[in-house]
């Protein structure tokens, strides 16, 4: 009875010798794919979360503009332009990846600088369009990417 389990104890390792390695094999790429999907889905958040802060503050810079400046709409042309530099420069800053499509700063229902002359914008928005691509190239996001879009709207301070 000594003999008989040394052997079998012998035998049952000896088939186990490379199980560790099979497992292995079969489960790293649906670890690595899950690993992927949760990298993208927080490249996803984050794209969105930074296109929103942009368009926050873009919004927030229209919105305090002094008075005289958005009576003309020349000067309210040129501030919109600026917030529209203000978007694009903090989308460059943050994602490199990303291309902003359509970019409107809009001073109530018309774009700004829009108005009539001497009539001052009850509320500002700001709205634009940006293509995600990922990074890393683990996920096909297509041709024209994933696309995000940004809108923000505030009541203009100088009422």
């Amino acid at each position: 009875m000594k003999k008989f389990l040394p052997a079998v104890v012998r035998r049952s390792t000896k088939y186990q010798a490379g199980v560790a390695a099979v497992e292995c094999a079969l489960l790293l790429p649906v670890l690595i794919a899950f690993l992927t999907l949760g990298f993208f889905t927080v490249s996803i958040f984050w794209h969105y979360t930074m296109a929103q802060k942009a368009a926050q503050d873009a919004a927030r810079y229209l919105s305090t503009v002094p008075v005289a400046e958005m009576m003309t709409p020349a000067s309210a042309r040129a501030a919109g332009d600026l917030a529209q530099e203000i978007i694009r420069r903090e989308i460059a800053e943050v994602s490199s990846s990303s291309e902003i499509g359509t970019l409107e700063t809009f001073c109530d229902t018309s774009n700004c600088g829009g108005n009539a002359a001497g009539t001052l914008p009850t509320t500002v928005r700001v709205h634009f369009l940006i293509s995600m691509f990922d990074p890393f190239g683990l996920v096909d996001t297509g041709w024209y990417g994933l696309q995000i879009t940004a809108n923000y709207t505030m009541r203009y301070a100088g009422n």
